[in-house]
Order: structure tokens, then C-alpha cells, then sequence
């Protein structure tokens, strides 16, 4: 909100009131006193009465759809209501927000009539719609809305910040990912795949007797003939398979002269929580239960705070019901690059993997690698597969540890698509699986 000043109009005047003033006390001229002094005092006062004379607005303001991706547009309905007994004066308005999001430019505000006891959405109400583009992730403040006006005479302008922002949420970009190696752990992929085609979301079909408020379409027929009595299917529950994802958070380690530009980094780093998005969504899409390890302090918090338990009591972000997709990218949108690093992130990885029992997918996707990465590495046995996805310019280190242990490793730099990253992962699972 700018504070209230003279409009080009109002310089203009003040101006030339200024040079009347002195050629009065020049001339000495009693009249051309009296212009100079109206037409300094003139903008002085527009901007008094601007000041004073606000507009009383209530504002409310809804976004459809209230959650969007990087680079996709939602609608913001902004509802405004005239609370004067006078009919509003000729106005502007936009919306203040911040640069993550794009909205439009001021456009005129329509005169409202004078507020209406009792009447909803009369001629003192005014319903505001506008295009807008998330461009950065985050949960960004759109507000308040800002009316701008000029007095009658045109002199003073003023801007008037109403009403209270409201947080949109803008997630990473999600590319759709295919099925493939990738997918299933071999352990249990032709029992996972079963399950989840025969049977909805893994579950085993028993009969039990009708209840009141029992969907008809749940009738289990051959079982209501064999008991002679009205029976409906129950499922009975099954544990999920098991899919872990390691985030690199933290800041770069690398030495001064290696490292990427400040524009480079965050770019890198958006292209990293892209990727875990793509992966982690296409995971929970297939049925699995997904477990997300930090390796800097935790910032995820998962299924209503609640995981795995892992090291020294410290609980994993876990993901694994309904709308486990929509919580997973609302956790990603505020995900920043920390400079402190966990001594636990690799201990608590391989307790949640012990506590699988056995080989369950694994995904690593790192910038630098980790301090750990020998314990890390030797993970490989656990996992079915276990995939390490490394950032541009990570140290060769990184990828020979790795490799050694076993982890297909890929790499992806700033800007890559999700879905090629993922191919080049498939394709190196077969070319690994080709030679045998």
C-alpha cells in the first residue's frame, strides 16, 4: 500500500502555486498571493480528504481450485461489500500477492451502492474474479485487496489495503511416471500386482451377517444362500507393501570453487523435490505404503504426524491412506534446503527397513550424497530395487559408492523432466538385467 500523494494533476498545480507565491512577493501582487496560495494548498488538502475518506469494504476470498501445481492457474473469487451508508466513489482494485504468484493488473472497481441491511449480495456487493498462475511452490499470502482512487478534482491519489490474506497453496509439479522394473519389489511383485488388480486396495473379501445401513451392492449371494440368511462382504484388512524414499534437504557441502550459482542451486534443488513428488505419487498410485527419510532435520510430517518408528523413537513420515497423495505434495510445497544434517537419516532408514522383514523399493534422491554413504550403500541388500537418483555435479564418489554397493544410479540435472529421469532409470534396470 502506497501512501496518499498528488497525482501528476496535483504536482502541476503545486507547482505553479509556487511560482505564483514568489512572483507575488516579487511583484507584490496581493491577487496572484491569493492563487499561489489556493493552488498550494489545494493538492495538500485532496490528499487529506483521500486519507480520511477510506472505503469500508469487507472482503472475502476463495480459490478454485484451492490447491494447484507449479505452473498451473486457479481462480480467485474475491467478494467485496460496500459497509458505508454512501455509495462508493470511482475506484481501482488488484490483488496484492506475492512474486510466486502471478495476478493481473489493476482493473476499475465497480461503484457500489450504499450498504443494504439484510440484503445478501445486493447492489452493495460486488463479486471479483480473476486468472492467476502459481509460479513458485509454497503456500502464499493473496491479500489484501488494494483499492486505489483519486479525489474528485483528480489531485491526490491514495491506495486502501482491505480485508485480510489468505495462504494458496502452490505444489511441486507432478509428471505421470510409467510402470515398469521400477515399480515392484521381485520379492513380491507377482503377489502385489494380484492383489492390487483383484482385489481393491489389497484387501481379502470375508462374509459376515447384513447389518442396518449395509450398501445393498456389498451382498455376498453365494454366502447369504449358504447360511439361508442375508451375509455382505467385510474386508479384512492386509499391510500394504513397503516403498522408502530418501530426500536430500540439505544445503551444499561441496567445496567453494565447486560449487553451483546461487540461480543454479535452487534450480537443482526444484528439479530434486520435483522428482521425489513424480516418484512418491506414482508409488502411493500403485499401493504402497511410502516412508520418506529427510536427511536434513525433518520437515515432512506425513499422515497426521503419525509413521515408523525409527531410531532412538523418532518417527518417519509416512503416507499411506486416501488422500496420502495431496498430504505428501502439501508437505513438498514448503520443503527449503537446510544447512543442518541428521546423524540418524541413513540409521533410521535401515531400521525401517529392518523392521520390513524383507527387500521392499528403495529410492534415494541426492544432491551431494551423504557423509554416510558407505552405510547407505550397504543398505542395497534391503532393497528390491534400490535406485539412487544423484544431482548434477554430486562428487564421483557418490555415484562409485554407490555403484559398487550395487544402486543403480542416475543421474538428473536442473530442469529435467521427472518422466525422462524415470526412463533413464528403466532403461538401466534392463540394460543391468540384459547382462545379467
Amino acid at each position: 500500500m502506497r501512501k496518499p500523494r498528488p497525482t501528476a494533476r496535483g504536482w502541476a498545480l503545486g507547482a505553479v502555486g509556487v511560482v505564483a507565491l514568489a512572483a507575488s512577493a516579487f511583484f507584490g501582487r496581493t491577487d496572484v498571493l491569493f492563487v499561489g496560495v489556493f493552488l498550494t494548498v489545494l493538492p495538500l488538502a485532496a490528499m487529506i480528504s483521500v486519507t480520511i475518506d477510506r472505503p469500508r469494504l469487507t472482503v472475502a476470498r476463495s480459490f478454485h481450485p484451492d490447491v494447484v501445481a507449479v505452473g498451473e492457474q486457479a481462480t480467485i473469487v474475491t467478494t467485496a461489500r460496500n459497509q458505508s451508508a454512501r455509495p462508493s466513489p470511482p475506484a481501482r482494485w488488484r490483488e496484492f500477492a506475492p512474486a510466486g504468484v502471478d495476478v493481473q493488473a489493476s482493473a476499475p472497481f465497480p461503484r457500489l451502492g450504499s450498504h443494504q441491511v439484510n440484503v445478501a449480495h445486493g447492489r452493495d456487493t460486488v463479486v471479483l474474479r480473476q486468472d492467476v498462475v502459481g509460479l513458485r511452490r509454497g503456500s502464499h499470502p493473496v491479500g489484501p485487496l488494494i483499492v486505489s482512487r483519486t479525489d474528485p478534482f483528480g489531485v491526490a491519489y491514495a491506495e486502501y489495503a482491505v480485508g485480510q490474506p489468505r495462504q494458496f497453496l502452490v505444489t511441486p509439479r507432478v509428471v505421470r511416471l510409467s510402470s515398469g522394473e521400477l515399480d515392484v519389489a521381485h520379492s513380491e511383485g507377482a503377489e502385489h500386482e494380484l492383489q492390487r488388480h483383484s482385489i481393491p486396495s489389497a484387501d481379502e473379501l470375508i462374509a459376515r451377517e447384513y447389518r442396518p445401513g449395509d450398501p445393498l451392492r456389498r451382498v455376498h449371494w453365494r454366502a447369504t444362500a449358504r447360511h439361508d440368511k442375508l451375509m455382505v462382504r467385510q474386508e479384512e484388512q492386509r499391510s500394504n507393501p513397503e516403498a522408502w524414499l530418501v530426500m536430500d534437504t540439505r544445503l551444499t557441502t561441496r567445496p567453494p570453487a565447486q560449487r553451483l550459482s546461487v540461480d543454479d542451486s535452487d534450480a537443482l534443488f526444484e528439479t530434486l523435490v520435483e522428482l521425489v513428488a513424480s516418484v512418491g505419487v506414482h508409488l502411493l498410485d500403485e499401493g504402497f505404503v511410502l516412508s520418506v527419510v529427510e536427511t536434513a532435520p525433518r520437515q515432512l510430517s506425513g499422515r497426521s504426524g503419525a509413521g515408523r518408528t525409527g531410531t532412538l523413537g523418532s518417527v518417519t513420515p509416512t503416507y499411506d491412506r486416501g488422500t496420502a497423495d495431496r498430504l505428501l505434495l502439501a508437505d513438498l510445497a514448503g520443503v527449503e534446503a537446510a544447512p543442518d544434517l541428521r546423524d540418524d537419516a541413513v540409521a533410521e532408514l535401515a531400521s525401517g527397513l529392518r523392521h520390513a522383514g524383507r527387500a521392499v523399493p528403495i529410492f534415494a534422491v541426492l544432491l551431494d550424497g551423504t557423509p554416510e554413504l558407505g552405510s547407505l550403500g550397504a543398505l542395497r541388500g534391503m532393497g528390491d530395487p534400490a535406485v539412487a537418483f544423484l544431482g548434477d555435479g554430486a562428487s564421483p564418489e557418490a555415484q562409485e559408492v554407490l555403484a559398487d554397493a550395487g544402486w543403480l544410479c542416475v543421474g538428473f540435472s536442473a530442469g529435467d523432466d521427472p518422466a525422462e529421469v524415470w526412463q533413464r532409470a528403466l532403461a538401466r534396470q534392463r540394460a543391468v538385467i540384459g547382462h545379467g
